[in-house]
């Protein structure tokens, strides 16, 4: 839980807060309170409170001078101001501060949801921070992951990446690091339980190498994943440098293949779909795929055109549609620059050839 400091002159304030805000829903707890600011800062080094709520203006020591007092001891202390007084110099100096949020009393209603939504948002970034730093300071982390990793625990693993995904709000640079031991971690296990080590060696430095190359924090921890299911499930090891790639390549072409007739279907909405930036999917595809995927996806719409051309009845106008074309004018455009005749020449073209004389 989360811990939090309540400093402000109005009593009734600090009951309405107190009271409220549901304080067990949002994973954080109230371990004091103060009615000024020389009071809040003495209670604040007693009590070292992960997020403090105070007021701005108050007897003794106003908000202002309690936040420079606090920064000059913590960053990390998550503060939100509460004034009664919409004074846009106090509040670009409370950005100075590095204040969390500035919220105008009167406390009401729909400040007290945001009050409460802001709180459950610190307290998820909190435990997700937690999270990564336990995975990179941890002593017994490495030696609990090696041992699920022999066992086969692929349940584990489950766990592992689904809070590894859950703190996507991590700093990127902090992430790539936590996914750069887990890949060492990997490697230094699999070199514990083979003896071919040359070979591990160079897998583990072209694993390093592509997790260098991603730009989003979606894209590392998905490699990441991918590596370990890769070798829990006793995929060939020297297939391990494109194994992530392939796979992926693959998911694409599938879901390509499924949402033919889906118009806006192309590199950003499948980027988008899969979590890669368009840039990297765009890359991945045509080092494994050999070309780009808009030529991959306009050569299955004209392949399934002509089959429907072929074996349907369909008017050309459906047959448009049924492959994700926007019209029936674009369809006959593209289908004819591609393959030389009209979809109608075309279909006159297949029944010609496979009507049978006597």
């Amino acid at each position: 839980m989360l811990k939090v400091m309540i400093i402000d002159d109005d009593m009734n304030v600090r009951k309405c807060l107190r009271q409220l805000i549901p304080w067990p829903e949002t994973g954080c707890e109230i371990v004091a309170e103060a009615s000024n600011g020389a009071e809040g800062l003495e209670r604040f080094h007693a009590v070292r409170p992960d997020v403090v709520i105070s007021d701005l203006k108050m007897p003794e020591m106003s908000g202002e001078e309690l936040c420079t007092r606090i920064r000059a001891v913590s960053d990390h202390v998550a503060i939100i101001f509460l004034s009664a007084y919409e004074d846009f110099n106090v509040a670009r100096q409370a950005l100075h501060y590095g204040v969390t949020e500035y919220i105008l009393k009167p406390i009401d209603t729909k400040k007290l949801k945001q009050i409460t939504e802001l709180l459950r948002q610190l307290s998820a970034a909190f435990h997700n921070r937690s999270f990564v730093h336990s995975l990179l300071q941890g002593d017994s982390f490495p030696d609990e992951l090696s041992l699920e990793f022999r066992n086969g625990n692929a349940a584990y693993f489950e766990a592992l990446f689904q809070k590894l995904s859950d703190s996507l709000e991590t700093d990127f640079s902090l992430l790539l690091n936590v996914c750069t031991v887990l890949i060492n971690l990997l490697f230094d296990t699999l070199e514990k339980l083979d003896e071919s080590g040359e070979s591990l060696h160079r897998q583990r430095q072209t694993a390093l190498a592509e997790l260098s190359g991603f730009s989003r924090k979606t894209e590392a921890t998905a490699f990441c994943r991918e590596l370990y299911f890769d070798y829990l499930t006793g995929q060939a090891p020297g297939a391990k440098e494109q194994s992530f790639g392939g796979r992926t390549v693959e998911q694409v072409k599938l879901y390509i293949m499924k949402n033919l007739h889906w118009q806006q279907l192309g590199l950003p909405a499948i980027a988008a779909h899969f979590g890669f930036s368009e840039d990297y999917l765009s890359k991945l595809f045509k080092r494994e795929a050999g070309e780009n995927i808009s030529s991959y996806i306009t050569c299955l719409r004209l392949n399934h055109a002509c089959r429907l051309l072929k074996n349907t009845q369909l008017t050309i106008s459906e047959i448009a549609l049924a492959c994700g074309y926007s019209s029936s004018n674009y369809f006959c455009r593209s289908f004819k620059k591609q393959l030389e005749l009209t979809p109608n020449e075309y279909r006159l073209h297949e029944i010609s050839r496979n009507r049978s004389f006597p």
